[in-house]
């Protein structure tokens, strides 16, 4: 039900990431990791490998870049074991044993030096003008955040936690299979606070619940759900919150075409969501009228930050587009496409034959 996700955030707390969890994901025997700066073609590569691998029939997962969604940051192709990432920062990867299941793959190589030497100050103060909106951005971010929590205080943790244990018991109808082993967890982003606003990425074919939780508090009834599912020998994917990144936003059973995600009105809805839950409504029920007018205000101006936020992640992103545009006539991409081509036929020979 996965098939497109985020494995790093832009969240209160800076940028988040997850991309140290393909070297524990037991369905991936290879991982490659891509090095090289601004413009030398990584995404690219990426796109080239999905696109040969879907033609030979196999299944690809796409990691897409919170920093640029329509760029890639990973890619996985679980029939082949195989996973290729961006390994450069703000998502640093390295081998734990590089050489043993893990190597590089090194674009850097490409770049005409000689040709970048003249650009070296005006590709800093590109660089300088990128990093300087994440400030801001990320400010917008922690405000947003500390609405959150202060309409949370108000709603009063006896009444959330009587409206979630409700809830979960209206969610968990289905009788548990017994296990003697529990399942796996995985971790990523199914939604994200982008340059290209806030987005809520799609889910493939099954039953989805969509709770409507613009006030943040259903964390702990998503934690319930994956960890009952879990315990019960399911392999569990959970999404977790770009807004408060140690809380879990969503979980999904690939196994049963089943998943419960938690909806903040800001974010898009998902549109696979067939049933739902208005956890806020039931929240808000009582609330006296003082109480109830001073929350939505709250609620109003979370998501005047949160559009802020995303407009200096949309200025960042110009900026970073700048740097690609001072690096990429100094790139051999002759050279990228003939590595690409031979990674291909590396990867993809021996399985078109098989089709």
């Amino acid at each position: 039900m996965t098939d497109v996700y985020f494995l790093g955030a832009n969240t209160p707390e800076g940028f988040r990431s997850e991309y140290g969890s393909l070297q524990r994901d037991p369905r991936i025997q290879r991982l490659l990791i891509i090095k090289g700066g601004s413009g030398c073609g990584k995404s690219t590569l990426m796109k080239t490998l999905a696109a040969r691998a879907e033609e030979c029939g196999l299944g690809v997962e796409r990691i897409l870049c919170s920093s640029d969604p329509d760029s890639l940051d990973g890619l996985v192709i679980p029939e082949l074991g195989l996973a290729l990432v961006d390994g450069t920062a703000p998502h640093v990867v390295e081998p734990a044993l590089c050489g043993c299941g893990a190597n590089y793959i090194n674009l850097g190589r490409y770049y005409r030096e000689n040709e970048l030497r003249p650009l070296i100050p005006a590709i800093r103060a590109a660089k300088a003008a990128n990093a300087a909106c994440y400030g801001p951005a990320y400010g917008c971010l922690r405000a947003a955040a500390a609405l959150s929590r202060a309409r949370q205080q108000l709603l009063g943790r006896e009444r959330i936690r009587a409206v979630t244990e409700e809830a979960l018991e209206q969610l968990m109808n289905e009788k548990l299979p017994h296990s003697e082993k529990p399942g796996q967890e995985r971790r990523l982003y199914l939604s994200g606070i982008t340059p290209n606003g806030l987005m809520s990425l799609p889910l493939g074919e099954g039953r989805v619940w969509a709770i409507l939780d613009g006030h943040g508090a259903g964390g702990g009834l998503i934690r319930s759900l994956a960890d009952r599912w879990r315990e019960a020998g399911e392999n569990v994917i959970v999404s977790m919150d770009p807004l408060d990144p140690d809380s879990p936003a969503g979980v999904v059973l690939p196994g049963r075409g089943l998943g419960w995600i938690r909806v903040h009105p800001a974010f898009p809805g998902h549109k696979q969501a067939m049933l739902r839950l208005d956890l806020d409504s039931a929240l808000e029920a009582g609330l006296s009228d003082p109480v109830a007018t001073g929350m939505r205000d709250l609620a109003a101006m979370e998501q005047r930050l949160l559009r802020e936020a995303v407009n200096w992640l949309r200025q960042a992103k110009a900026n970073h587009d700048l740097i690609e545009e001072l690096y990429r006539p100094a790139v051999d991409f002759a050279g990228v496409t003939r590595q690409t081509e031979l990674l291909c036929r590396e990867l993809f020979t021996e399985v078109a034959s098989d089709k």
